[in-house]
């Protein structure tokens, strides 16, 4: 029967994975996961994830078509499940702590549903640094998919950060690189960036207890409140009057309300947060200790936010001015500096393929993210065509509230430096804020021609004036 066949199927795959088991295995539990509601739970995930699978052409993450559950499903093939499904990581985590954001229906609140989208945009965690190894038939494929990397190809080495090549602002005779790639101010709204990083010799903050949380703590934060780093953040922003920053607790951030939270907000540099009783499995998504053993350092002029142990031990979020949104060289130019500073002061967990080991996997490599608003009056007439060209470049397209906005970002920040990452992102935002000038500059000539032939008529009639309006109409 097809019960028996079941069973002689999962021995056979468990007896395996026991032979698959070598002696010097440090990444693993080294046992299997034999409880039955859990195997029930990941069969069901699994059928889950196969019946989103398209039929004819697979979708790639970086598509801008696809969705979580479509990409996971193109890669979690039946043959790969049977073989990972009962393996457990050091720290008891099965696949199903993996690709939770992509099969487990979410509150119906909208911190928790945005925390899933930014952080995990792929539909997968990483809960320690193990699972990467542990699932790694699964995990290497999916995570060149999400980096638009081909799946074909070998992972290179990854390269030495050039913040750790770079030195000191106050030793080096580079100046502050300006690239502005909306001068006119005309499409960029605003504008963040973000580099993570994750201490050596501490799991992630989802495993850690009070007292570890509270360590790494208090060591990222000794680092922050040090006169140097304080130097370094004036000489950043030498026409302000900030002389450093201070310290919030978490708590401080979530009280409601809580001005340090709204002038985070207003400067972009906020993160999504979410109280414990905000989601059912808050355990799942933070740890048990949220949001103790947590808080941010802040720059007085409130363009720096460095959120310690949210996700990660270390990111550090800064904002392009808010009187210029295009201006992302300088933006990068502080993020270099202070990234510089903290990897000459810390250490930070590194493998030599996956580069800088995060929670989440998009933030792989480099660790770093470049996120643009930008409003699209004429490219988002055809969305389609807009996400393919964002794709083609390199750029994930997420639509907002308004239909003529969006957030671009890079999408590889794996087995890529810093700097090559940033370049990248330059060349393929620039190109297509031109082709949106273009199709601007277009649209109102095409008006202008068509305006000008109606009054240089020689009789005015109804049709001229249902022309007019039929214009008014299209522009508006």
């Amino acid at each position: 029967s097809q019960y028996i066949l079941n069973l002689i199927k999962n021995i056979y795959f468990s007896y395996y994975n026991v032979l698959c088991t070598v002696p010097d295995d440090r990444v693993s539990s080294r046992r299997n996961l034999d409880i039955p509601e859990a195997l029930d739970t990941l069969e069901r995930c699994y059928r889950l994830l196969a019946s989103a699978r398209p039929i004819r052409t697979p979708l790639s993450a970086s598509s801008n078509k696809s969705t979580p559950p479509h990409v996971l499903g193109r890669f979690l093939k039946r043959q790969v499940f049977d073989l990972i499904k009962y393996r457990i990581t050091k720290l008891d985590h099965n696949l199903f702590d993996v690709i939770w954001p992509a099969v487990k229906k979410l509150p119906d609140n909208r911190n928790v549903v945005q925390i899933v989208e930014e952080d995990f945009p792929g539909g997968v965690t990483a809960p320690d640094y193990y699972v990467y190894e542990v699932f790694t038939e699964f995990m290497t494929p999916l995570i060149k998919d999400l980096h638009n990397i081909n799946i074909n190809s070998d992972f290179p080495q990854h390269p030495i950060s050039d913040f750790v090549k770079n030195s000191l602002l106050s030793e080096s005779s580079q100046p502050l690189v300006e690239i502005n790639i909306d001068s006119g101010d005309d499409f960029v709204l605003t504008g963040t960036m973000e580099c993570s990083r994750n201490l050596s010799g501490f799991e992630l903050p989802l495993n850690l207890k009070i007292g570890k949380l509270e360590f790494v703590e208090r060591i990222i934060t000794t680092v922050l409140m040090r006169d140097d780093f304080a130097r370094i953040i004036e000489q950043l922003s030498p026409e302000s009057d900030q002389k450093g920053g201070s310290y919030y607790t978490l708590n401080e951030i979530l009280e409601k309300p809580s001005e340090i939270c709204a002038a985070l907000a207003a400067t972009g540099v906020l993160i999504s947060l979410c109280e414990r009783e905000e989601i059912d499995d808050c355990n799942r998504l933070h740890g048990k200790q949220w949001p103790y053993g947590r808080g941010v350092f802040v720059s007085d002029d409130k363009t720096v936010a460095v959120w310690i142990n949210v996700h990660d031990h270390l990111r550090v979020v800064t904002s392009t001015p808010s009187d210029a949104p295009g201006e992302i060289g300088l933006t990068f130019s502080k993020l270099s500096c202070i990234m510089t500073y903290l990897h000459e002061k810390l250490d930070f967990v590194f493998d030599e393929k996956l580069g800088h080991l995060s929670s989440r996997p998009t933030f792989l490599g480099a660790g770093i993210r470049f996120s643009l608003i930008v409003n699209f009056p004429g490219l988002s007439k055809d969305i389609d065509n807009i996400k393919h060209l964002c794709a083609v470049r390199g750029l994930q397209y997420r639509e907002t509230l308004s239909p003529d906005i969006a957030r671009i970002s890079n999408y590889q920040c794996l087995s890529i430096t810093e700097s090559n990452c940033f370049n990248d992102f330059v060349t393929a935002t620039s190109n297509l804020l031109h082709l949106e000038k273009d199709v601007s500059m277009q649209n109102s000539a095409h008006i202008t021609t068509m305006l000008s032939n109606i009054f240089r008529r020689k009789r005015s009639s109804l049709a001229d004036i249902h022309d007019i309006e039929k214009i008014q109409a299209k522009t508006n």
